[in-house]
């Protein structure tokens, strides 16, 4: 129990000392809601806590830590992601995969997002043989702190001895926030 305070605390310190930066992502389509929390830990580092719960498919839980570079317009990230599967229609795993996110800024308002992580069988536990994830998106910047965007997901795992199951494939819509 001293352990999850211990562990707590920190956390809390840590989103508290970076809340001038961090972003909310929220998005939704007819079965699927997804929600991130975006923390930068220092200027070239962020970490990203997220959420997706489909209809028919079930929840995933999400933690990934990435390192960012800037060239112009072009903003990289490169780093590694945990999902957590829990379904009803498939078997629950979890999966650590690589991979990063890339954005093109195409003036003020307007940039293009795409995402790709990759787990092959060696970095995948439980039931789950492998897993990745496709996001590619269309961003349009209100104010400083406000965007909407629209987009296209797909979300894989892979099994052995069982089908693979698509937790989602399609398009979306949805927000930014930044505080």
């Amino acid at each position: 129990m001293t352990r999850f305070r211990v562990a707590s605390v920190f956390l809390l310190s840590t989103f508290a000392l970076q809340v001038n930066a961090t972003q909310v992502h929220f998005g939704v389509n007819n079965d699927v809601v997804s929600t991130a929390l975006e923390v930068p830990l220092s200027k070239d580092t962020n970490a990203v806590l997220g959420y997706i719960y489909a209809d028919e498919a079930g929840h995933i839980a999400q933690g990934a830590i990435h390192m960012s570079h800037d060239v112009g317009a072009h903003h990289f990230e490169v780093g590694a992601k945990m999902d957590q599967l829990w379904s009803d229609y498939a078997q629950n795993g979890s999966a650590i995969s690589v991979g990063g996110r890339y954005a093109l800024s195409m003036g003020p308002s307007i940039s293009l997002h795409a995402s790709a992580y990759y787990a092959p069988s060696v970095l995948a536990f439980s039931h789950v043989d492998g897993h990745y994830e496709l996001d590619s998106k269309v961003q349009y910047r209100l104010t400083p702190n406000m965007a909407l965007h629209i987009g296209y997901r797909k979300i894989v795992f892979e099994y052995d001895n069982a089908r693979d199951f698509t937790f989602e494939d399609g398009v979306y819509f949805g927000g930014q926030f930044r505080f």
